[in-house]
């Protein structure tokens, strides 16, 4: 039964199939894409690498840093600012005012000036000239203030005083002051403090702005700073007319320690030189550094001799007196004679070698001076005496 039935089907389907006519061939679709392997990945993004860091901008050359380190300073003494002038020095920066011990780093530059505005609460400060080679800067100074405010042992004497001086600057590469040598006169400054006979005049602080020169690096400046070393090898020997030839018959010579106005002309020249080769007949000079800036000498040198006679703001004396510092400014004539010169010098330095000069420190009594050890021996086998620490000292120091 069950074949028959099936058999019936059968031929019923082909029948039916058969009454439409013959139909077409399917067409086979394509087979379809072939599934991604399980194993397969996709590629991997490129690792992101780190860019390099942007080289820093290249410093600014010194020709620019200095003059704008030494604008900052005046700036800021003027302002009263001790740290700000502080911050214009390197960490490590020394400070050399001739008479005293070296001050170090910013903190001893900072201590140094408040103690100035202590004494002189409205001091003003100038630069009028400026003379710029290299790393190295010349400056000189203006500065004057009432002292309302002891100074060591000095008590106030709400009398005017101030200084001429110069400063001889060494920067870093940051533009910062690196090394400071001061040449100003602290005997006249104290004889102006206590208002003493035959100070000298109280320096009128310009408002102006200064005259810069910049060494312009050829064989004219190098011959500027032997002809200056060249003029100490005359005065070395002592001839007062052979010292005096070396200025022009209209030249003029001014020293900041003489306490007097600049000698002008050739008998008053002769007459200064006469004056100072007398108190320092065996003199022998040594040159420090020369250099020639734009039409100027300047050289820092050294003095050795036996004192004879008083000069200026220095007391008579008959003691040696080594190594006295002084800067001299030089601006020859066409024919190689001195046509101005102006020289600096701390008076003070050579009176503390001679006895005649002393600061006034305070005296220290039996107690204080049995605790800080001053009446001990040292244990270095030197001298007793302790250097006084440096008190500040005109102009605004720096």
């Amino acid at each position: 039964m069950r074949s028959i039935i099936v058999a019936a089907i059968t031929v019923t389907t082909i029948g039916v199939a058969g009454c439409g006519g013959e139909e077409p061939t399917p067409v086979t679709p394509p087979a379809p894409p072939p599934a991604p392997s399980v194993t397969a990945t996709a590629s991997a993004p490129p690792a992101p690498t780190e860019s390099a860091a942007p080289a820093p901008p290249p410093k600014p050359p010194l020709s620019d840093l200095i003059p704008q380190t030494l604008r900052g300073i005046a700036d800021a003494v003027n302002a009263h600012d001790a740290k700000k002038v502080a911050s214009y020095y390197a960490d490590d920066a020394i400070v050399v005012t001739y008479g005293y011990p070296a001050t170090n780093g910013r903190d001893g530059v900072a201590t140094m000036l408040q103690a100035m505005l202590a004494v002189f609460p409205d001091l003003k400060f100038a630069a009028p000239r400026v003379w710029i080679k290299g790393n190295v800067a010349v400056v000189e100074t203006v500065s004057s203030g009432t002292m309302t405010g002891d100074f060591l042992a000095l008590k106030a004497t709400k009398k005017p005083a101030g200084s001429q001086a110069v400063f001889v600057y060494a920067f870093n590469d940051d533009g910062l002051v690196k090394e400071s040598r001061q040449y100003g006169d602290d005997a006249g400054f104290l004889a102006q403090m206590k208002g003493a006979k035959g100070a000298p005049p109280v320096p009128v602080v310009p408002t102006s702005p200064p005259e810069v020169h910049v060494a312009k690096g050829t064989a004219d400046d190098d011959k500027l700073a032997d002809w200056a070393k060249s003029i100490d090898d005359v005065v070395s020997k002592g001839d007062v007319a052979a010292t005096a030839a070396q200025v022009s018959d209209d030249g003029d010579v001014w020293t900041n320690v003489s306490a007097a106005p600049a000698a002008k002309g050739k008998k008053d020249v002769a007459k200064a030189v006469g004056t100072w080769t007398k108190a320092f007949a065996d003199q022998k000079w040594s040159t420090t550094n020369a250099w020639g800036i734009d039409g100027y000498a300047l050289i820092e040198h050294s003095v050795s001799a036996t004192q004879k006679a008083a000069f200026g703001t220095l007391p008579a004396s008959t003691k040696a007196i080594a190594g006295w510092h002084w800067i001299g400014i030089l601006q020859p004539t066409a024919d190689n004679k001195i046509a101005h010169a102006w020289a600096y010098a701390n008076a003070l330095e050579a009176g503390e070698q001679t006895g005649a000069l002393k600061l006034p420190v305070p005296a220290l009594d039996k107690k204080a001076a049995s605790s800080s050890g001053a009446d001990r021996a040292p244990s270095d086998g030197g001298s007793k005496k302790k250097p006084a620490a440096a008190p500040p000292t005109a102009p605004a120091k720096k």
